[in-house]
């Protein structure tokens, strides 16, 4: 009785399928697609994906269908999914526009730009008039920091369309890291022929002027960018790291502390709140700053660094020495951490090994430690280059 019902229930089962199939093979395949996508557009994705699994039922090459498949997936965050059906349309077409596009689409949104650049290479050798594909190849090479390989594909894109402003903005922040800065400023120009001025055309020129060691400029710029934004975290930095660096270290404090107000988790706010406070002889208001970056990074070298200097200015000496010798290991090369080692050591009566970090820093002196510090490179990876382009599947 039990094995009756059980093979009642799979019969049941496989007659519901076959009529199903049946159902569907009354219409085209595409017409099945038409009613897919038109599910899409009314917000059923479910269900889409079911029609779009059946096509594949009767046509396993339908590269419709895995790109639309794909891209169902990706929209909803499945990224490993979506990935897996591109990959199939592409291995029964390679050098296929939509897959190859859809696929450096699906690798940038999870920041895989490396990944991104193949076949969006192959997007734009397909179709070499497609600038979302140039646009899109540029952004892969920019997440890789590859930025002199970026600027030809984004020169391209401004010389069709020269009033497109994210282009314009990804475009002049290639220029800056490449040190091009006269045609920086032609893309400033641009970028204000395109629209009223922005706080990130502000920022940008602070930038540039912060690269020409135009200090002063670049604090005006970055002022303009604050007056504009207030509560923008990444121009409160910008300013105060400005004010940083050219020793105006009260001012530095005042918008250092406000981006951290506005952002409590920007390391890097709180590093150079904590490096003013210690030039400005305040070390123990960095202490829990440099001990919070620490404990959320050990192998935060300037961070350490910065932390044996207060622990040395507030007598405490083994701490000092733990958070320096710490510095060493992870950055042997760095000759301000052997020289403040070798005074903590002397501090401690520990004569030989004070002598020891001198003749390693003497040794060291003679190399360059590290290219001068911008704004640019305080920033880092805050800004999110995706942002700015159309991350829509074809």
């Amino acid at each position: 009785m039990h094995f009756s019902r059980r093979f009642g229930w799979a019969t049941g089962l496989l007659f519901f399928a076959v009529l199903s199939c049946r159902l569907y093979a009354q219409d085209s395949i595409e017409e099945i697609g038409a009613q897919a996508e038109q599910l899409e557009r009314e917000g059923q994705p479910r269900r889409a994906v079911e029609l779009y699994r059946h096509i594949l039922l009767v046509d396993p090459t339908s590269l419709a269908a895995l790109n639309h498949l794909g891209a169902l997936y990706v929209g909803q965050g499945q990224f490993s999914k979506g990935i897996v059906y591109y990959r199939k349309a592409l291995s029964l077409k390679p050098k296929d526009f939509s897959s190859n596009l859809n696929l450096g689409i699906a690798y940038i949104k999870t920041q895989h730009y490396k990944l991104a650049a193949p076949p969006l290479k192959r997007a734009v050798q397909s179709d070499p008039t497609s600038l979302q594909a140039h646009s899109l190849l540029a952004i892969s090479l920019i997440g890789q920091e590859d930025y002199s390989r970026a600027v030809p594909e984004l020169e391209l894109i401004e010389n069709f369309n020269p009033r497109d402003v994210g282009n314009l903005y990804l475009l002049s922040r290639c220029y800056l890291q490449t040190k091009q800065f006269e045609k920086a400023f032609v893309s400033f120009k641009h970028l204000e022929a395109a629209g009223p001025s922005s706080p990130w055309l502000h920022m940008l020129k602070g930038e540039a002027y912060d690269g020409l060691a135009d200090y002063e400029k670049s604090i005006d710029e970055f002022k303009a960018a604050v007056q504009q934004q207030p509560d923008d975290p990444t121009a409160r930095f910008s300013l105060g790291f400005m004010y940083w660096k050219v020793q105006r270290f009260a001012d530095a404090e005042g918008e250092l502390k406000r981006a951290l107000e506005l952002d409590p988790n920007f390391r890097e706010a709180k590093f150079y709140l904590a490096d003013a406070y210690i030039t400005d002889l305040k070390p123990r208001d960095a202490v829990p700053l440099l001990e919070a970056l620490v404990k959320e990074d050990p192998s935060y070298v300037r961070a350490r660094l910065d932390l044996g200097k207060a622990f040395a200015t507030t007598n405490r000496y083994e701490d000092a020495a733990r958070e320096l010798e710490a510095a060493i290991s992870l950055d042997p090369d760095r000759a301000d951490a052997h020289y403040q080692l070798a005074r903590v050591y002397r501090h401690l009566n520990q004569l030989v090994k004070s002598q020891h970090e001198l003749e390693i820093t003497k040794r060291l002196h003679v190399r360059k430690l590290e290219q001068e510090e911008s704004v640019m490179s305080a920033i880092g990876t805050r800004r999110d280059a995706t942002q700015q382009v159309d991350l829509s599947p074809k």
